[in-house]
């Protein structure tokens, strides 16, 4: 599946059908969790669990945790269990959790992240049956409640705001439907080149063949739409940093956004090979947390 279909049209569903997704769909799920968990969970101290009982779950998080404080109800959940306190974890355990995503995407079935971070200690250790390991982030996913889904409108629409489109791409947004009237930062406040705030040009990015990409990386999902990512474009590599770096939800959407990078790369034919970064350097203002080549 082309990348570029897959971030058009995923979307986060929160109405479900009632019916259980079937064994053998679930046998599948559970073997690529299984699979993430033993090739690199294991080593960088996180792994995903599948709890197929998921009235169980509601249950426990009903008005204590779910999207933007409303607990999700879905017939099956996906936790993100993590044994070490590591900004290295919380980056990889979302990055690997949205390829968690496109995988359910793929199947034909609807997810929704669920941030369960402030939930506390007691309730999560019920969840897990183990105090040791912490929980932040849940998956609900299950066949989409597709009469509820034709009820809502478009989640996103592309509006130009610029009439110099065709040489100022930059004045293109993608305002998200939620009601905020939140919109996409465009390319321009996204990439810096060779250092922090120089905004890339675009003839640049074009001519570096990467313009698209980058267009394109903008509708990487974020924690309430807050876009702390940002890319120091360099010769043949690129820098992901993140504003705020004390707040470790920003590491979070670092992964998503780095999996997304990733993805769309392949689809130009990039290899896009990536590692993580643990940037040593005192800046309150941003912080370098992957490299990727371009």
């Amino acid at each position: 599946m082309d990348f570029r279909e897959f971030l058009a049209n995923v979307q986060s569903i929160r109405n479900y059908e009632n019916d259980s997704v079937k064994d053998i769909i679930l046998g599948d799920i559970k073997a690529y969790l299984g699979e993430i968990n033993t090739t690199v969970g294991r080593e960088k101290g996180f792994s995903f669990i599948l709890f197929e009982k998921g009235a169980e779950i509601y249950n426990k998080l009903e008005g204590v945790g779910g999207y933007s404080g409303i607990m999700i109800k879905s017939p099956h959940y996906i936790g993100l269990s993590l044994s070490a306190d590591r900004t290295e974890t919380e980056f990889l355990g979302a990055y690997f959790m949205q390829s968690i995503v496109k995988k359910l995407f793929g199947m034909e079935l609807g997810s929704c992240w669920i941030n369960i971070r402030n939930v506390s200690g007691e309730i999560k250790a019920s969840i897990l049956n183990d105090e040791k390991c912490n929980i932040n982030y849940m998956l609900a996913f299950g066949k989409i409640d597709e009469k509820v889904l034709k009820q809502k409108s478009p989640s996103m629409l592309i509006q130009n705001v610029s009439s110099l489109y065709k040489t100022n791409p930059y004045g293109t947004q993608v305002v998200e439907n939620t009601g905020l009237d939140s919109a996409r930062l465009g390319v321009g406040e996204i990439v810096y080149l060779y250092e922090w705030g120089k905004e890339a040009d675009y003839e640049e990015l074009e001519n570096r063949g990467i313009a698209d990409l980058f267009y394109y990386v903008r509708n990487a999902p974020s924690y309430k739409n807050i876009q702390p990512c940002r890319f120091i474009l360099k010769d043949g590599e690129a820098y992901l940093a993140i504003l705020n770096p004390d707040n470790k939800e920003n590491y979070v959407d670092a992964g998503i956004m780095m999996y997304t990078a990733e993805g769309l790369a392949k689809d130009f034919g990039i290899p896009g090979k990536w590692n993580f970064v643990e940037d040593k350097a005192i800046n309150k203002d941003y912080s370098i947390v992957a490299r990727i080549e371009l």
